[in-house]
């Protein structure tokens, strides 16, 4: 495997390895706050997140939406409520803004990320994908 396909693989580890992050810090902060509308929003997270693997450019998109839309409620939640949420919400709530920051923001950046997307997209509309 030459190199820059390694380097794009490890692209798309990173990415996954944030947004598994997110999933998990998410259905944690959602059971402890027991929402469970949340959930919906998480498995939906998780659709797009599979498409935005398989190189689908409106997906990275309505990730990127997803994730912005976050941290505006997320703050937001967090500046309203803060004398009725726990600690462990309120820091919760500010790492998940974190990791919704960084995660479009690699998404936009990484040229090994974007060359493997590209790479996903082709092989799809080419009719290679499994």
């Amino acid at each position: 495997m030459l190199q820059h396909d390694l380097s794009a693989l490890k692209a798309r580890n990173v990415l996954i390895t944030l947004f598994v992050v997110l999933c998990i810090l998410d259905a944690t902060l959602v059971a402890i706050a027991r929402d469970k509308w949340a959930i919906g929003r998480i498995l939906l997270t998780i659709v797009v997140m599979y498409y935005v693997l398989q190189g689908r450019k409106w997906a990275k998109y309505v990730l990127m939406g997803i994730c912005s839309l976050m941290i505006v409620l997320l703050i937001a939640m967090v500046l309203a409520l803060s004398s009725k949420l726990s600690t462990i919400l309120i820091v919760g709530s500010l790492i998940m803004v974190v990791l919704c920051a960084i995660i479009p923001i690699y998404m936009a950046t990484d040229k090994d990320l974007n060359r493997y997307l590209s790479f996903k997209r082709q092989s799809y509309s080419s009719g290679d994908s499994k």
